[in-house]
């Protein structure tokens, strides 16, 4: 009999669309990992470049290439290499960002040791192609230093740093248990642009306990350029507001933890809109604001007199404020 050969310890999951000078780095990248086995799962999102041919010449059994029919969204990407994972420990990647593997072995070996659903780490940005690195935005930056308090790692529960639920929502900075959010349906939108806020909610939502390590596990490149759909500010932006209302939509399927963290998903909501409506084409602020306004007012009352009577006063005044706008 032929013995089944044991899972890698670790899936990377990277949607592609047009990434030829970047990919091939990210995947050997993951390789790389000291100690682990590795699969890296690209899902080539219809790219017009020569990506898929650099995916191909790495020639590597542990690379599977899976080729969609046009172009659906880096969302709908994940949502189909996590299908096909094979992996103890999953992570989603981006085609255009640096990793540092050391980091990645760090996670999968404190995963190991301890019952944590998901290792959480922070990141630094560069801008292009200089090398000038930055850390993390403001309120990440504060939040992780208030809750790691001088520690290199904490074994926690969602319930202990609520706060880590308005993070911003990336992707690539966890490492997860892949049969645990199998089974609780982890997904992303599938939205072009802000499809990784439901993922990165279900993914502490559901995580029965959450480990944070103070190793930055990414360099995430800020293009410089307006072409990358991080930077697309028209119509296509209210796509934010489909991402919210589908986040929502999860969190009013599961009352008990709307009402716990409300607070914080109304703040996330209030800043990230903030950000986009500073950022829309004039043309289309109007509308931005309408759809703001109609999602504000999804709130549940019982929730908002918790905010209002206890909870973050200020948080309802703005809630007020933004719906009456």
């Amino acid at each position: 009999m032929f013995s089944q050969a044991p899972s890698p310890d670790l899936s990377a999951i990277i949607p592609m669309c047009n990434a030829a000078p970047t990919v091939g780095k990210v995947v050997e990248s993951f390789l790389d990992v000291p100690g682990h086995r590795v699969e890296v799962v690209v899902v080539d999102d219809g790219s017009t470049d020569d990506s898929v041919a650099v995916v191909q010449a790495l020639a590597r059994d542990e690379v599977r290439l899976v080729r969609l029919e046009g172009n659906h969204g880096a969302g709908y990407a994940r949502n189909v290499g996590f299908d096909q994972a094979h992996g103890r420990h999953a992570i989603f990647f981006d085609a255009d960002d640096e990793l540092h593997p050391e980091v990645i072995a760090e996670a999968v070996d404190a995963l190991d040791a301890t019952d944590a659903d998901v290792a959480m780490m922070p990141y630094t940005y560069r801008r292009g192609w200089t090398s000038d690195h930055t850390g993390m935005n403001a309120f990440d930056d504060v939040v992780w230093k208030h809750y790691l308090r001088d520690e290199r790692r904490r074994l926690v529960r969602l319930s202990d740093v609520p706060r880590l639920l308005g993070f911003s929502n990336y992707p690539w900075n966890k490492v997860l248990r892949t049969d645990r959010f199998r089974r609780t349906g982890l997904r992303f939108s599938e939205t072009q642009v802000h499809n990784d806020i439901l993922g990165h909610w279900m993914t502490l939502l559901d995580a029965r306990s959450i480990l944070l390590l103070d190793d930055p596990v990414c360099t995430h490149i800020v293009g410089d350029g307006g072409g990358n759909l991080s930077h697309r500010m028209g119509r296509e932006r209210l796509a934010l507001f489909d991402a919210l209302d589908e986040t929502y939509d999860t969190l009013e399927r599961r009352p008990e933890l709307r009402n716990r963290y409300s607070h914080h998903y109304w703040d996330f909501v209030l800043r990230s809109s903030a950000w986009a409506l500073d950022r829309l084409a004039p043309e289309v602020v109007d509308a931005g604001r309408q759809r703001l306004q109609q999602h504000l007012l999804r709130i549940n009352l019982a929730d908002f007199m918790r905010i209002r009577e206890r909870r973050d006063p200020s948080l309802a005044d703005r809630i007020v404020r933004r719906s009456l706008v």
